[in-house]
């Protein structure tokens, strides 16, 4: 006997593709030496997870969080720049 069984197509991440843009741009304004549009777009790809977004902080492996941690480090870093830049 045979059953139909009929499958959802699975969900596609947009996460992955969208944080390698904007921290290519954030890249392309460092090298610019526009420090505040480089914050503005390393600041927003963090928000675009690049990992498994079903996955609590918590239970993450630990090059996962290492690389989040340094992300966030480089962007508050990038502030510091820019606002002493500005100055």
């Amino acid at each position: 006997m045979k059953t139909n069984t009929e499958t959802t197509p699975k969900a596609k991440s947009f996460n992955k593709p969208a944080y390698i843009i904007f921290v290519l741009a954030g890249i392309y304004f460092l090298v610019l030496k526009d420090f505040s549009q480089a914050t503005i777009f390393w600041g927003l790809a963090i928000v675009f997870d690049p990992f498994n977004i079903n996955t609590p902080f918590g239970k993450r492996p630990l090059y996962q969080k290492a690389w989040l941690f340094i992300h966030l480090v480089i962007t508050l870093a990038l502030f510091t720049i820019m606002i002493r830049a500005d100055s």
